[in-house]
């Protein structure tokens, strides 16, 4: 910290966002008050709302207060009761600039600060709206950063950008945005079965009556259902991800993203523990992926470590080697684990389909029989490509792990900055002579392991890893070998 005081209120216009909140959590009861007792009720009620709202936003943001000196940050609010919280500024895990389409439209910015509280746990502070220039000077001073240098710093380096060509290819071959359209639908319909008057019931009626019945007609009907699924996961992908933007200014990255809500995200370079590179069954006949960065203490915010939403192959292992230097080649091949393993997916994934071609084959009914064998033929082919996507690699740098299939994700990481290791075998696993390594990596930064390696293979790995775990059982087995 260079010393730097800063210190005031929240923009004044920060009482229409205030207010806007208050209106929000009222919206569901007005809703149920609307389709229960009509206007008559609701519109008195909605007008002592406003009148009781509009004096709370205000007494709020009068009361809101912070300030930044002496290494803390003191936020002082409460509109019946004070309280006061303050921070010091070492225990700081990052500061975002959040800014949604109203706080756009009036030139203000959204601080979320995120810092530790002690135990691992996380305390999140938040100023619900200030100005662009006084965002920018307090995201400066919390993160001790001196103004006033006469020397002119460099500017930030550009990692990566996302073109909105990528990113609509990205959504469109992305699990999540692709059951985006389903989720809303089946939200539409919940909402429809509350509504009075039989609503659902006689829209489904009326498309049931309106319904072709001409083959060409119904394959005209999917085709465009599957283009407007294809097109809203695009549009989800650009809506979130649009202009993304990661930058380096040497001692963090600086991410920026969205369209409606711009956010700006910071992660500071020595804090990074490694990398993830995912993809899905669609992504990888175009070769692109995804780029995650592992980073402890940000367990809960969204995208906090995304240095990619989608990027090519060969792109993703230079952004991954601008991250960190020592970071290998997600494409480079990794040693494969024993055929036992094989066994054990298809043993894991068949049990269920085979079932169900039983049960259908004793109902003797022809389509069911036909679809229970084509899951039995998916769950084969599901499970050996998940035994082929296992694999891992130590260059005595860098570990890389890979696994999954419908989501696979291929890691890598330094193992020093590991807090545990743990050497796991169930019954079934010491049966076939296998066991899972998982490296605890601490500090809300999860795990990584590397499934069903066989037990010598673990064993080696685990020596070249960190050498002084297996120091003492060397040492003993040496002492009971005794002299000669």
């Amino acid at each position: 910290m260079s010393g730097q005081e800063l210190g005031g209120r929240l923009h004044p216009l920060a009482v229409l966002l205030i207010a806007r909140r208050f209106v929000g959590m009222s919206l569901l009861p007005a809703a149920a008050l609307l389709l229960s007792a009509g206007t008559k009720v609701l519109v008195p009620l909605l007008v002592t709302a406003l009148l009781v709202g509009v004096p709370l936003a205000v007494l709020s943001w009068s009361r809101f207060r912070y300030r930044v000196a002496g290494g803390r940050l003191e936020l002082h609010s409460g509109v019946v009761g004070r309280k006061v919280r303050t921070i010091p500024l070492d225990r700081l895990r990052g500061v975002d600039l959040t800014a949604s389409f109203l706080h756009r439209l009036l030139g203000l910015v959204r601080v979320e600060v995120e810092a530790a509280a002690g135990g691992g746990s996380r305390a999140e502070l938040s100023l619900a709206a200030v100005s662009q220039s006084d965002a920018e000077r307090l995201r400066e001073a919390l993160l001790g950063r001196a103004r006033g240098v006469e020397e002119e710093e460099p500017g930030p380096r550009r990692l990566y950008r996302a073109s909105p060509g990528l990113l609509a290819l990205g959504g469109i071959t992305s699990m999540r945005y692709l059951l985006a359209p389903a989720a809303i639908v089946g939200f539409v319909f919940n909402l429809a079965d509350d509504l009075p008057g039989d609503i659902a019931g006689r829209a489904a009626d009326a498309a049931a009556e309106r319904a072709p019945t001409d083959p060409v007609l119904i394959g005209l009907l999917a085709a465009g259902a599957i283009l407007a699924v294809v097109l809203v996961a695009a549009a989800g992908s650009l809506l979130v991800d649009w202009d993304f933007t990661l930058e380096d200014d040497g001692e963090r990255l600086t991410a920026s993203r969205g369209l409606l809500t711009r956010r700006l995200v910071q992660l500071d370079r020595d804090r990074i523990r490694g990398a993830d590179v995912r993809d899905t069954p669609l992504r990888r006949p175009f070769g692109i992926a995804a780029v995650t960065a592992i980073a402890p203490g940000l367990r809960g915010r969204t995208g906090g470590t995304t240095l990619a939403p989608v990027t090519h192959a060969a792109a993703a292992a230079a952004l991954l080697r601008s991250v960190d230097p020592l970071a290998p080649d997600p494409r480079a091949p990794l040693a494969p684990h024993p055929p036992a393993a094989r066994t054990r997916r298809l043993v894991r994934t068949l049990p269920l389909a085979l079932l169900s071609v039983v049960a259908a084959t004793v109902a003797m009914v022809p389509w069911a029989i036909a679809a229970a064998a084509l899951l039995t033929a998916s769950a084969v082919v599901l499970a050996l490509d998940r035994y082929r996507q296992l694999g891992h690699g130590f260059d005595g740098r860098r570990l890389a792990l890979r696994g999954g299939s419908l989501l696979r994700r291929w890691s890598e990481l330094d193992p020093g900055a590991a807090v545990a290791f743990e050497l796991r075998s169930s019954p079934g696993q010491r049966r076939a002579g296998l066991c899972t390594l998982t490296l605890h990596l601490g500090q809300g930064a999860g795990s990584r392991r590397a499934l069903d390696l066989g037990e010598e293979q673990a064993a080696e790995l685990v020596a070249r890893l960190e050498p002084r775990i297996l120091a003492p059982l060397v040492a003993s087995r040496e002492a009971g070998r005794g002299p000669g």
